[in-house]
């Protein structure tokens, strides 16, 4: 008899119990499911659950799909902390201007940066870009590849052209070279840097923001 009351009881408060946690974690449990929650960590990182791991899939596609050496999913999560920091540090949301001639080649890096909350316009030539820098200079950072059709140097070429307008928005050259030196080399030629892979992109897209903001 005691066993039949106890296991009546048992059925009856199990339904009561789950509706109590669902009203009252009604809010959380929505934005988990939304992928909204947002997450915090050191630095005050403020990042959306799904945000973080869209960034994160992306940096280790770009990755992948640039030859550099291989990245784990939680070293991507790592590196997307660090960015998500720095952004949320420097302000919040950011605008980069992307030129390339080839914007599918970067796509996976375009994903990452707006998964993290920069906003990112594509332009394909030097003419363009000098246009939609004259029409509207509020970009925070210009990314350039840097050979093109138009111009063996066409990154240098666009940085010269844009220091020449007085328009010194951060540069940075997006182009696998394997070569160290081309770091001090775009550094010489006014740069904040060259990036060789979707890692260093990120990182010197991210503190030159910081940076300038700062």
């Amino acid at each position: 008899m005691l066993a039949d009351v106890t296991g009546l009881i048992g059925v009856l408060v199990w339904p009561v119990l789950v509706v109590f946690v669902v009203v009252l974690f009604r809010t959380p449990l929505s934005r988990l499911l939304s992928g909204s929650l947002t997450v915090k960590g050191p630095g005050g990182l403020e990042i959306s659950a799904s945000s973080r791991q869209q960034a994160a899939t992306a940096l280790a596609r770009a990755t992948a799909a640039k030859g550099a050496p291989p990245m784990g999913q939680q070293a991507a999560l790592d590196r997307v902390d660090t960015a998500a920091t720095m952004l949320n540090d420097a302000g919040g949301r950011a605008r980069v201007l992307w030129v390339d001639d080839h914007p599918s080649t970067n796509r996976d890096e375009v994903a990452a940066l707006e998964a993290l909350g920069v906003d990112v316009e594509l332009s394909s030539s030097t003419e363009d870009a000098l246009e939609r820098v004259g029409r509207n200079p509020a970009y925070d950072v210009v990314v350039s590849d840097m050979e093109r059709l138009e111009h063996p140097q066409a990154g240098y070429d666009l940085l010269q052209k844009l220091r020449a307008a007085g328009v010194h928005t951060p540069f940075v050259v997006y182009a696998r070279s394997g070569r160290p030196e081309r770091f001090d080399e775009a550094v010489r030629h006014g740069a904040e840097g060259w990036a060789d892979t979707p890692e260093q992109l990120m990182g010197m897209v991210l503190a030159a923001v910081r940076r300038v903001r700062g």
